[in-house]
């Protein structure tokens, strides 16, 4: 099956796919006026502002395109070629979601917080999983994974290899269990908020 082919009905993805990142850049504009703005710590500049907006057509792309590739293989390739084979959602939503998890689970970098981020990863797999199979397409889970992205690694990003592009940093790194575990009961919130936001879109 060509890639193209994964990513269903090309027509009707591009819709979903625009209807659901209208509806979570909606949202972020919501969030953006509620607490906390610091994310539990005054946030440092990173890239300066003319800079990053002269690299963010480009920053952009790249970032579409690593999100677009991971839901490919994950929601495209391994969900799909497991739901032609089990009925079951236990088998084709769970286990390519544990696998996406199990390479999220960087221990060298994230020392204690790397079973929490990990089991971050499976929910939001899960979750993508779940829009896949509603929508019928990777339209919604990749919007959803590229507005998750875009703010992680383009907006404000953890001072590791991947912040060169962001515009801001924490003041914490992955590995400070105590500062970054209180965050990611946010994130967590946060995520299940966006999938929410991402089925209502899908609904109307």
């Amino acid at each position: 099956r060509p890639p193209l082919g994964l990513i269903g009905p090309l027509p009707l993805a591009v819709v979903q796919f625009w209807r659901v990142l209208r509806m979570l850049l909606i949202l972020g504009a919501v969030l953006l006026v509620l607490p906390p703005y610091d994310m539990g710590a005054a946030l440092s500049p990173n890239l300066p502002p003319a800079t990053w907006a002269l690299l963010l057509p480009l920053s952009l792309g790249a970032v579409l395109i690593q999100a677009g590739t991971e839901e490919l293989l994950f929601r495209g390739y391994i969900q799909q070629a497991l739901a032609a084979r089990f009925s079951s959602p236990l088998v084709w939503m769970v286990l390519p979601s544990a696998l996406f998890a199990l390479g999220h689970y960087l221990p060298a970098e994230a020392g204690q917080n790397a079973l929490p981020i990990a089991l971050w990863s499976g929910i939001f797999g899960v979750l993508m999983a779940d829009l896949t199979a509603r929508a019928g397409t990777l339209g919604p889970a990749i919007a959803v994974h590229l507005v998750n992205n875009v703010s992680a690694l383009l907006i404000v990003s953890l001072p590791d290899t991947l912040s060169g592009l962001s515009l801001f940093t924490v003041p914490y790194s992955m590995s400070d269990a105590e500062a970054l575990r209180g965050w990611l009961a946010i994130d967590f919130a946060t995520m299940f908020v966006c999938w929410l936001a991402a089925r209502l879109a899908l609904r109307r």
